[in-house]
């Protein structure tokens, strides 16, 4: 089996191994071979788009501190590495557009949006001075009407729905649900879904979502007969915690 067809997507950066949403984290998913890189984004105080996941700086810098309260140069001060291990004491929260500035031409970057349209017009703004090419570029988010906003705003991205099931414990609910989302991705020509990695994302779901002419994501898998499944089902992109890894075990021969 190949999985040359499958973009293998750093999940933060090769977050299992380096510090989650930092230069070194991605830099190494790129090392490992990882077709892409994902990061989390929230605006600072001042305005500026930062990559980190939580709303607070607590887990992965120690520190008391809300995001949206906080400087760029305050949030970049902070050490961001040393709670996954003390030899990444030198990492830190970056700014965006450091990130964009890693990405070499046959790579991509998913960017996911963590509160929504304030962070529209930076992105939008950010995007267009970078020299990166739109075509590397894959937009993400969980609210609908964001998503539909970056759609219109960077019609040359690729953009794709977040879906979360977690609050939808039975099967039919979330195959329901599954199919209501894909008419809703069709409806408002979104490029297509990044499913949370649920039993019922399969072949029959990436299908559909193909048929419709939307892409299909999915997120986070870290176990390899789980996304051999997904790759011999047609998926498009898995997202991992460990890129390198991933794709080894997937290029292996069976």
């Amino acid at each position: 089996m190949t999985s040359s067809s499958t973009e293998i997507i750093a999940h933060r950066g090769a977050s299992a191994d380096a510090p989650e949403n930092t230069l070194e984290a991605f830099q190494l998913g790129l090392d490992q071979g990882a077709e892409a890189i994902e990061c989390d984004v929230r605006l600072s105080r001042d305005g500026k788009l930062v990559v980190i996941h939580d709303e607070t700086v607590e887990r992965v810098a120690g520190a008391d501190g809300i995001v949206a309260e906080m400087g760029l140069a305050e949030l970049n001060a902070l050490d961001a590495g040393s709670w996954k291990s003390p030899k990444w004491h030198e990492a830190r929260i970056p700014a965006l557009a450091e990130v964009l500035d890693l990405i070499p031409v046959d790579r991509r970057i998913f960017i996911e949006i963590k509160v929504g349209l304030p962070a529209l017009a930076p992105l939008k703004k950010l995007l267009a001075e970078s020299p990166l090419p739109m075509s590397q570029i894959v937009l993400m988010e969980f609210d609908l009407d964001t998503v539909i906003a970056m759609k219109l705003a960077c019609p040359e991205a690729e953009v794709l729905w977040l879906n979360d099931f977690s609050p939808l414990s039975m099967p039919w609910q979330r195959r329901r649900l599954i199919r209501k989302n894909l008419r809703t991705a069709g409806r408002h020509s979104l490029d297509g879904i990044n499913f949370q990695n649920i039993p019922q994302l399969d072949a029959g779901v990436i299908r559909s979502c193909h048929q419709q002419s939307l892409h299909c994501y999915c997120w986070t898998v870290d176990d390899s007969d789980r996304a051999a499944d997904l790759v011999a089902g047609g998926l498009d992109g898995i997202a991992t915690n460990r890129p390198g890894w991933m794709r080894q075990q997937l290029d292996r021969p069976k």
